[in-house]
């Protein structure tokens, strides 16, 4: 997991969840990184989907069977 640098949700000594935290998701080079960051931390942990928690960009994306979802901060505080 070297180039993830979000946070790991567990459950005991089992990682549940992954999140990663990108304010300006909609710059190409810098979602290709996190993406790519976020999906090998996803194969390390098997998981198949992943949230992205940004300023205000919302949309659910599928890459090779695993699903990450962008949210906005706001609206994941309200959860």
């Amino acid at each position: 997991m070297r180039n993830f640098s979000g946070f790991a949700v567990k459950e005991g000594l089992e990682v549940k969840r992954l999140i990663q935290v990108c304010w300006d998701i909609e710059d190409e080079k810098v979602k290709e990184r996190e993406i790519n960051a976020l999906l090998k931390a996803m194969d390390e942990f098997k998981l198949k989907e992943s949230l992205i928690i940004t300023e205000d960009f919302e949309k659910e994306e599928e890459f090779n069977g695993k699903k990450i979802v962008y949210k906005p901060l706001w609206k994941w505080l309200l959860e």
